[in-house]
């Protein structure tokens, strides 16, 4: 049985049985197969659902609009006056029956033809003609009339299928390169602008820094003396309420004011609300202590207002680093860090957290699902080291000789653009220091940075 025999006959069974559940009416006998080299029939109501893809064709519906009507459960009679409301009805009925059927039929016939989409049906009244398409047909007895199952298929598209997948793969290989060569240019462009783009970064930096600094000072300076205020309407208070207690003590005649005076503090809780306030402020000044903390951290990490290189201390940079990053790495990662004291260093502060804010990144992202990064900094053999040690998903050992390679990364496309170790690598080269790596694949990753504790001069 070849295939338009073959999916004739499955979707003239399907429509049996469509046809029946739908409309209540006796399951049709099915005829055998026909197979022609066109569409031809007799019938006047006509509905038709393309598919398309590998290869094209049409499932089609045929009969008279009165066996249409009558098996819907309508009059069956067409005059001129009711001809436009029964066509309307059998069309709605039909169209849904049709999608139906075409839509389980359609699963057998992507067994051999995959990538297939189909139409919205159409619908003919009267003859018409087709070219040769290879059509099988079905026949449906139904107690009503006959309706016609039409199936084509067109064997030209056949032919040409071997031919438009070559085609294809040679486009898409053809589109790889553009796309390969276009994502080498974009990352071209982001090496060049990307120093101007830090120095617009520190500039803003800085300048939020300032902006905050101003009302933060006022902020700070208020909330030390109402402090003080607040001891003084304490001690005060204290005294009204002994002066009260010692008259009350003497059983002295008091004047009504100094009754209410007592009730009205019972029902205020004054003293609760003294303590309170006394805690809101302490929170708040613990509050802006942070800001002011994280605003230095910004100076900091800009160091817009210095020109180059500046004594610095290493475990400053490490710690500002870590708060201002700290939003950036997964919730449930956990930092430790371990700070050995550490002589101070002439360098790039804002350069040297640039590259250890990469590498923690780095680490962040590769211990998500509750790992933990560690942080250490020493002194051994004349250098600082900044340690950074993981126990992420780990590199592969055949990626490790390319880590501080422009534009290498191990991420999934979109999600790095592979310039975050070589940034670091080239920072710390032009400080006269180094960065090596250390890697297992599912145990984890360590990043040694080195400074040297001897001031040189910087590498050109």
């Amino acid at each position: 049985m070849d295939n338009v025999t073959r999916y004739t006959d499955a979707f003239a069974s399907i429509a049996s049985r469509t046809c029946s559940e739908m409309f209540g009416i006796q399951p049709p006998a099915v005829s055998k197969v026909e197979t022609t080299n066109s569409v031809q029939t007799e019938k006047s109501f006509i509905l038709s659902i393309y598919y398309t893809g590998t290869v094209y064709g049409e499932y089609m519906l045929a009969m008279d609009e009165s066996t249409a009507a009558a098996v819907i459960g309508m009059d069956p009679t067409i005059t001129d006056e009711n001809r436009e409301e029964i066509r309307e009805d059998i069309c709605d009925a039909m169209s849904e029956t049709l999608n139906t059927i075409v839509g389980e039929a359609i699963v057998g016939l992507q067994e051999s033809y995959a990538k297939l989409t189909i139409t919205a049906p159409r619908i003919y009244f009267g003859q018409i003609r087709y070219p040769k398409f290879r059509t099988g047909k079905c026949v449906l007895n139904t107690e009503f009339g006959e309706i016609e199952c039409h199936f084509c298929l067109d064997l030209m598209r056949l032919d040409l299928a071997a031919s438009y997948s070559e085609a294809m793969d040679s486009l898409v290989a053809v589109n790889a390169k553009l796309k390969d060569a276009n994502r080498h240019l974009a990352e071209q462009q982001a090496q060049l602008v990307h120093s101007a783009k830090m120095a617009s970064v520190g500039v803003l930096a800085s300048g939020v820094a300032h902006e905050i600094n101003n009302p933060l000072f006022f902020v700070d300076a208020n909330l030390t003396t109402l402090n003080d205020y607040i001891q003084v309407i304490e001690s005060t208070i204290g005294l009204y309420e002994t002066l009260c207690e010692s008259l009350v003590s003497a059983d002295v005649d008091t004047p009504e004011e100094l009754s209410k005076l007592q009730s009205n503090a019972e029902e205020q809780e004054l003293a609760f609300v003294i303590e309170d306030t006394k805690s809101l402020v302490e929170e708040t000044r613990d509050g802006v202590a942070r800001i002011k903390s994280i605003v230095k951290g910004l100076k900091d990490f800009s160091q817009v207002d210095r020109n180059g290189k500046s004594e610095a201390s290493v475990n400053e940079i490490v710690q500002n680093t870590c708060k201002l990053i700290a939003a950036q790495l997964p919730k449930d990662c956990e930092v430790e860090m371990n700070l050995s004291e550490l002589p101070t260093v002439q360098c790039n502060t804002a350069e040297v957290g640039q590259a250890i804010a990469g590498v923690l990144l780095n680490s962040g992202q590769a211990s998500r699902n509750g790992g933990s990064i560690t942080l250490r900094t020493d002194v051994i053999d004349s250098n600082i080291t900044i340690v950074v040690e993981d126990n992420g998903i780990g590199i592969d050992a055949s990626d490790i000789e390319h880590v501080f390679e422009p534009f290498f990364t191990t991420k999934a496309v979109g999600e790095g653009t592979g310039l975050g170790l070589s940034i670091a690598y080239g920072i710390f080269e032009k400080h006269n220091g180094s960065i090596s790596i250390e890697s297992e694949a599912g145990v984890g990753t360590k990043v040694t940075m080195r400074l040297p504790c001897v001031r040189q001069p910087a590498a050109t």
